[in-house]
């Protein structure tokens, strides 16, 4: 599940990222700062943009400290 949740987030990355490239926007600095670009550029509201930010944070989690995901977190984002 975590990594079926990973490729998940992965893909909204790419996807936001080929719509800041397309729109000549700015590069983002970080996956989660494409997020970041977007509500900027008044692309997605703040409300999209926090829940968009914490899935980059913790793609992030998953990544460099899968170690320390509790299963439980897991099932309840599914």
């Amino acid at each position: 599940m975590e990594r079926t949740l990973q490729l998940l987030i992965e893909v909204g990355i790419d996807i936001a990222n080929h719509l800041i490239f397309d729109q000549g926007m700015r590069v983002p600095l970080s996956y989660g700062d494409t997020f970041k670009v977007l509500h900027e550029n008044e692309i997605i509201d703040d409300g999209l943009y926090q829940a968009l930010d914490k899935m980059a944070r913790f793609r992030n989690l998953i990544v460099h400290h899968y170690d320390k995901i509790e299963p439980a977190i897991i099932v309840q984002i599914l």
